[in-house]
């Protein structure tokens, strides 16, 4: 993989700074390759297959299964294809940008909100796992996106009910753990529910790109395959502290209220399901992270990892990193993963990354030192085309150019409509992976 490239328009307000973090920036994607990862994670040795520690015997094997969803489904379901050779394959690849895998049926389905696409690829990737006997071996890979793409509602409820509970806690800047606990309760496949269904299988393998800070099994594609201690009444309180409990849908209220009075079945915790299945996480922030730094430091940067679980609001991370920035030698580059949140209440375009890349801005306004780059690893950042975008001390100056307000835009969150028009968003296209969003900040000489 040599890494989707950075659209050169967004290089050209300033090509050398721009173009060493864009550089930076790929050598971060090449190093959470899914394809690469998985290779790494899993091999197969004769009538063996190696997971991590683990040896699974091929000679009483009747098919492999490969049920795959997230972003990075396509590479991932490849790579294992690949390593499987001459066994007898079967199964689902479910993705957002789909590809043709050999062997394996790729089906379409929709990101952030899932729509009929999501719930018709959850069935048939359902249905395959039901099929699953104890002469199969089942290889499970995950990668984030996964809740929005493999959407199958519970009983009662509707993609509608789903569809509107999901769009509200986005709006209200619910983090990843709130909104997968509410999640998990509203689904027939999430909250160790998939896991349920394969248990019967020889062996089952989960192989695991993280998206969600922190790495927690529990929240990454809202955990179909590992036990789930959150409950119902978990679910409510959160629509409880958005104040949506009187905004959802009906059904999903009284959904979640049968199941926290026992009416409804929890979640999947007994570990007896999950006894014959191992897990392996096999790309992170933590590792894109590292490929940046690496990258940073042979381009001749005094580079370190400042973080790796960066969480808030968008525009407050941003004043944090500015206020780090402003310490900055020239030479010195600070790099930081994670993912933010924004709580939307106006109506424009843009993403966490565009939100904080302008509110960045506003604090570096008259400062020509300093170029942020913030990106999605992902190459998406929210519904616009925009992976991300930089900021540097003349994006506002730019901005009063064209007769443009960057404090309006901010407040109005219509971050993509400013910076597209200074020439300020990144554009790479899907990437194949998904860690979450890098942040890369230098001071010049």
């Amino acid at each position: 993989m040599t890494g989707p490239a950075v659209d050169h328009a967004a290089l050209a307000n300033d090509p050398g700074r721009r173009g060493s973090l864009a550089r930076v920036f790929q050598s971060a994607l090449r190093a959470v390759d899914p394809g690469v990862a998985v290779a790494t994670a899993l091999r197969r040795d004769g009538m063996r297959l190696v997971a991590g520690r683990r040896a699974i015997g091929l000679e009483e094997i009747d098919r492999v299964l490969v049920l795959a969803f997230g972003k990075a489904s396509v590479s991932m379901a490849r790579a294992i294809v690949s390593i499987l050779g001459d066994l007898p394959i079967d199964g689902i690849v479910v993705s957002n940008d789909p590809e043709d895998v050999p062997h394996l049926d790729v089906v379409r389905a929709a990101h952030p909100v899932p729509d009929e696409t999501s719930v018709s690829a959850a069935r048939r990737l359902t249905d395959a796992a039901a099929t699953v006997g104890p002469r199969d071996v089942v290889l499970v890979a995950i990668s984030g996106g996964g809740s929005a793409l493999l959407t199958l509602p519970a009983g009662g409820l509707s993609l509608n009910d789903l569809a509107a509970t999901t769009s509200l806690l986005l709006r209200c800047g619910a983090s990843i753990q709130e909104l997968n606990t509410v999640r998990k309760h509203l689904s027939a496949v999430k909250g160790g529910r998939l896991a349920g269904i394969v248990a019967g299988a020889a062996a089952v393998v989960t192989l695991v790109v993280s998206d969600v800070v922190g790495d927690d099994l529990t929240v990454i594609a809202s955990g179909p395959m590992v036990p789930d201690h959150t409950t119902f009444a978990e679910a409510l309180a959160v629509l409880e502290r958005f104040d949506l409990r009187q905004v959802v849908p009906a059904r999903v209220v009284e959904h979640l209220t049968a199941g926290a009075e026992g009416r409804v079945p929890e979640t999947v915790n007994d570990e007896r399901v999950f006894a014959t299945q191992s897990i392996e996480l096999v790309a992170t922030a933590k590792k894109a992270a590292e490929g940046a730094l690496e990258r940073a430091r042979a381009l001749g940067w005094d580079a370190t990892v400042a973080s790796t679980d960066v969480t808030g609001e968008a525009r407050e991370v941003a004043g944090r990193i500015v206020a780090s920035a402003s310490h900055l030698r020239p030479g010195e580059m600070l790099i930081y993963a994670g993912e933010t949140t924004v709580t939307v209440d106006g109506d424009g375009r843009g993403g966490r990354n565009q939100e904080l890349a302008l509110a960045a801005a506003l604090g570096l306004a008259g400062d020509g030192g300093v170029v942020i780059l913030s990106a999605g690893t992902d190459g998406i950042d929210g519904v616009t085309e925009a992976a991300g975008a930089f900021a540097d001390g003349g994006t506002v100056e730019r901005g009063k150019d064209l007769g443009l307000d960057a404090t309006e835009y901010l407040r109005r969150h219509d971050s993509y409509s400013y910076l597209s028009a200074v020439g300020d968003v990144i554009v790479t296209g899907p990437t194949g992976t998904n860690v979450g969003d890098l942040i890369l900040v230098a001071r010049s000489g």
